[in-house]
């Protein structure tokens, strides 16, 4: 995973656009969507709705990048951990961004 990861960064250090897949389940109970980022284990967010949730899903990107790059940085490798999800998938979507912020070194 860490191949991915290091393609990851460069694209990121590059300032091209990314896309990742991402993945929606609705809470039966509170009726929010859940989101996740099929290419990043542990970015996942929510919102009331999916596009809310989608918005919501690209500010944790731009955080989960940016601890990327610092971990990247300091050639340390972390751990990952995957999200277990029991409800089903009741809908996919690309999402393309920019990152916002600068790499400084």
């Amino acid at each position: 995973m860490w191949g991915f990861m290091s393609t990851l960064v460069d694209k990121i250090i590059s300032g091209r656009d990314l896309t990742f897949n991402l993945e929606f389940q609705r809470d039966e109970e509170s009726g929010w969507f859940a989101v996740h980022v099929v290419e990043l284990p542990g970015c996942v967010s929510e919102g009331a709705t999916i596009e809310e949730a989608t918005v919501n899903v690209a500010n944790a990107l731009e955080s989960y990048m940016e601890v990327l790059l610092q971990t990247a940085i300091r050639s340390q490798a972390g751990r990952e951990s995957l999200l277990a999800v029991e409800s089903p998938v009741i809908q996919t979507a690309k999402l393309r961004l920019r990152p916002r912020f600068e790499v400084r070194a």
